[in-house]
């Protein structure tokens, strides 16, 4: 092996835990948590609701542009059918009068 491996052994060798240690993590899980603990979470709760609240408002503003888009689209077609409509229309008098004997093109 190498120096490396050598020092990476020594270095992750299990150890005994020092005197006392579990019973100082059982006496702080058990300590109720500090109020700076609760305003640090109190704020990251804070955040991800606004978070929320942003995406909200702007989920809700690229629906109004789709929404927005769709009825200028409709009311283009509807105008663009209207224009088909007078169109055929013209020609359909038109080949009306031809074909009754009436009118020459």
């Amino acid at each position: 092996m190498n120096r490396f491996e050598d020092d990476l052994k020594r270095a992750l060798r299990r150890q005994p835990a020092p005197a006392g240690f579990a019973g100082r993590v059982l006496a702080r899980l058990a300590a109720p948590a500090p109020k700076a603990r609760l305003w640090f979470r109190l704020r990251w709760a804070a955040a991800a609701a606004l978070a929320v609240a942003l995406m909200t408002v702007f989920q809700y503003g690229v629906q109004q542009r789709q929404r927005d888009r769709g009825e200028l689209a409709k009311a283009q077609m509807l105008i663009a059918l209207r224009i088909t409509a007078d169109k055929l229309e013209y020609t359909r008098e038109k080949v009306v009068r031809l074909t009754s004997g009436g009118e020459k093109p």
